[in-house]
């Protein structure tokens, strides 16, 4: 393939500082030139795909829902999150958009990942990925690539407004679920309130006994983190399900969350 290079500009995203000490944050959005599409190697033979592939996957199998163009960042309106597919063993998730690359870590099919946008370079599309929940940030192979599909059967586009949206108290609902504040303590009744984003995107925040609140954070349909901070030692963040109903554990701290409470309905 002939080296084709693409001038890449990249602009800083407001970060809010919502939930004490926790940042809301976007990171980097790369904007790109108009770019025509790229066709991808799909019908060479093994030997010869193995070769211009370069490790990133093998396969050859067409699959009409794979990255073929490059894709704007959520933040522009592109999809949240990708899966990985088609790959006969994992995906080398590189250092740079390069075959060249330092490999950092390899994705195995179906794995989610957050999308943080693509571009092209060396003659393919690479996206900016991060795996969902957290890990090493770095480029995949766009060809390798397909829009996740969320909890709720859509695919997931544009920004995740659901924190702002909760910090500044526009919930979409608002009701009561089982909750603990220490070890031993039976389980009791904390208000919530629910900002979602579409596609299993959502923050619940919950008023806890002494008036203080607790911001429970959820992407695909996934609770990932929350608002701990140093006074709170940075509690440990623990999650099990039983059917419907996600058991979180923040600390000593436990919250039982139905997935009606972050899908709706």
């Amino acid at each position: 393939m002939n080296e084709q290079r693409s001038q890449i500009k990249s602009k800083k995203i407001l970060i809010g500082i919502i939930f004490g000490n926790v940042a809301v944050v976007a990171g980097l959005l790369i904007l790109l030139p108009a770019l025509v599409n790229t066709d991808v190697i799909r019908t060479k033979i093994e030997e010869t795909a193995s070769q211009a592939i370069n490790g990133e996957g093998v396969s050859i199998q067409a699959d009409t829902t794979r990255v073929t163009k490059v894709h704007a960042a959520p933040e522009d309106g592109g999809p949240r999150n990708w899966q990985v597919t088609g790959v006969s063993r994992g995906l080398n998730l590189r250092e740079q958009p390069s075959t060249k690359a330092k490999i950092i870590s390899s994705y195995l099919p179906g794995k989610i990942l957050d999308s943080l946008g693509c571009l092209k370079a060396e003659g393919r599309i690479w996206c900016d990925v991060q795996e969902l929940g957290g890990g090493p940030r770095g480029y995949v192979a766009a060809e390798f690539l397909k829009p996740a599909v969320s909890p709720d059967g859509s695919v997931a586009t544009g920004p995740d407004d659901s924190a702002l949206r909760a910090g500044q108290g526009k919930f979409d609902a608002t009701g009561n679920i089982p909750c603990a504040q220490s070890i031993g303590q039976p389980m009791a009744q904390c208000e919530f309130g629910v900002a979602r984003a579409g596609g299993g995107y959502a923050t619940v925040v919950i008023k806890k006994p002494d008036g203080q609140t607790r911001a429970i954070f959820f992407r695909m349909g996934k609770p990932i983190g929350a608002d701990t901070s140093e006074a709170d030692g940075y509690s440990e963040f623990r999650i099990t399900k039983e059917n419907d109903l996600h058991l979180i554990r923040v600390g000593n701290e436990r919250y039982e969350i139905p997935d009606a409470v972050v899908l709706g309905g």
